[in-house]
């Protein structure tokens, strides 16, 4: 009897040392090497040819949504025009990706502790109320999640990160961060709207910062309202109504409007921006009011 339960103590030891092992094993080739199946179990997809659905929408409405994503100098896209004449939905002549499998919703589940479970879970309400129906869910494991939000600590060249498309899911670098002399408000809203922002992208919408790029913004060195575009707060090249934080803009609905249907399962999006486009989602400081109605 002795005997038996020596073994059986034995064979449990040993499968914790196993189990754990196996697990030191994965982190050190996931922190080496990335790991598909971790951080991206969603592949980057579009629809055939970098197409949008031509049944969701008529031209007419097409043309709507475009003529608002358009924008002005440092706002908007003017790359979506395309949609509206040619149902191409690229950016100089690449698809836009998305991450988000065929169940429609992005799963997401956070790592990070440069943005907080609670930015990722406001981000996630923000996107939901924006769209009018949940595209965004939080998730309790990776496994179940389509991407992986997780930071590195190198310090490098390529700004504070974000959405990868190398299976790295989104990784954020806590180290490049280099605004100094903020409150601690208007640096938790600027977290949040790069959170919003790179989101964004997972979802399939490009940079909304003016011009065939989304990018007129940064390249003159312009803070944005959009947080689609660059988005800062409390310094002088930042817009003065940042102050009150985060507020979407009839451009984010539109985009996320066209982007819904470019999924490999379309969708119909904050259909709110053909009749109520003042309508707007605030966060501000862990707070979030929306304005839209319910549909």
């Amino acid at each position: 009897m002795f005997k038996a339960l020596r073994r059986i103590l034995y064979l449990v030891v040993l499968a914790v040392v196993v189990f754990f092992v196996v697990k030191g094993m994965t982190k050190v080739n996931v922190s080496l090497f990335g790991n598909h199946n971790y951080y991206q179990r969603s592949k980057g997809t579009s629809t055939n040819d970098g197409l949008v659905n031509r049944k969701t929408y008529s031209q007419a409405k097409l043309k709507q949504l475009t003529t608002i994503t358009h924008g002005s100098k440092y706002s908007g896209n003017t790359s979506l025009d395309k949609v509206a004449t040619s149902y191409s939905y690229k950016m100089a002549g690449r698809t836009i990706n998305n991450f988000m499998g065929r169940d429609g919703v992005l799963q997401l589940y956070n790592e990070s502790s440069f943005m907080s479970d609670k930015m990722v879970k406001d981000a996630a309400e923000y996107w939901n109320n924006l769209a009018g129906a949940q595209i965004v869910e939080v998730v309790k494991t990776a496994k179940a999640s389509d991407e992986v939000i997780h930071d590195s600590q190198e310090q490098n060249k390529y700004g504070i990160g974000g959405q990868t498309y190398n299976n790295m899911g989104m990784l954020f670098y806590p180290r490049n961060w280099a605004v100094t002399g903020l409150t601690t408000r208007g640096k938790n809203n600027w977290k949040e709207a790069i959170l919003l922002r790179e989101i964004g992208h997972a979802l399939g919408i490009p940079n909304l910062g003016g011009g065939a790029a989304g990018n007129n913004d940064r390249v003159a060195n312009e803070k944005s309202v959009d947080f689609m575009g660059n988005w800062g707060v409390e310094l002088a090249n930042a817009p003065i109504e940042n102050q009150h934080g985060i507020t979407s803009t009839p451009v984010d609905a539109a985009a996320l409007t066209i982007a819904g249907i470019a999924w490999l399962r379309p969708q119909k999006l904050a259909n709110w921006v053909f009749t109520t486009p003042k309508a707007t989602v605030k966060y501000n400081n862990g707070k979030i009011v929306s304005t839209i109605p319910k549909s």
